[in-house]
């Protein structure tokens, strides 16, 4: 029986019927898809083929833009895509044959396979698990310091802190105020605000930073002894 084929708009693109199939299927699934197009004739005459995919957290989430690049050293090529909300990607229109994936997402450990790009029966697939990158975790999606990334926060307080040790007290109280405001939750900020003011020698706005901070709070200790000296350098004026 012959091979039946159906020409594509582009030229030098011929799809397989049982291809074109795979393709409709992958779209109704509304995976991210990357449609591949020959980039020579030595390309377009390679039997086109297809592959579908999944990333996925340890504990079986899946992971969102997540960025896949595929390579191959046969046809010296190396295609990029990212995963959708399922943690799903598929490229449509590959050469035939072993691939690279390389997968890399912000926060975790990138991961590394090959798969078989197949040019019938439902494609090839590949699976990839993602461990957490101890060193610069994603950010938590609830909490405290939810969606915000630690490393992002830390560059935020090295930043406020700059400007506190350069002097720079009004700037530094915007920078503490404005992450404060971002996470309230973090009253040990107010520590850094009243002293701020006390080296602005605004002792009434040192003292009320220092207040905000409960009875409750790591940095309550120290915030009563910052209230302490700030009354006794009042007092000496």
């Amino acid at each position: 029986m012959a091979l039946e084929v159906k020409r594509t708009r582009w030229p030098g693109v011929y799809w397989t019927a049982e291809f074109v199939t795979m393709w409709r299927l992958i779209s109704s699934l509304g995976l991210a898809v990357v449609i591949i197009l020959p980039l020579s004739a030595r390309n377009a005459s390679a039997q086109p083929g297809f592959i579908s995919g999944t990333v996925r957290d340890v504990e079986g989430n899946p992971l969102a833009d997540a960025q896949i690049v595929a390579e191959n050293s046969e046809w010296q090529r190396s295609l990029e895509t990212t995963t959708d909300n399922n943690g799903r990607f598929a490229y449509v229109g590959l050469q035939t044959g072993q691939w690279l994936f390389i997968v890399q997402r912000v926060g975790y450990e990138p991961v590394q396979g090959f798969g078989n790009v197949l040019g019938s029966g439902m494609g090839g697939s590949v699976r990839f698990v993602m461990e957490t990158d101890p060193l610069n975790p994603p950010p938590p999606s609830t909490g405290v310091l939810a969606n915000l990334r630690g490393i992002e926060l830390e560059l935020a307080l090295d930043e406020a802190d700059a400007l506190f040790d350069d002097g720079n007290y009004d700037d530094a109280i915007e920078a503490y105020s404005e992450l404060l405001e971002d996470i309230p939750e973090l009253t040990s900020l107010n520590l850094q605000i009243g002293h701020a003011y006390r080296e602005k020698t605004n002792y009434d706005r040192a003292l009320a930073a220092y207040r905000l901070i409960p009875a409750n709070a790591a940095a309550a200790e120290e915030a009563q002894k910052a209230i302490e000296a700030v009354r006794a350098l009042a007092a000496s004026r």
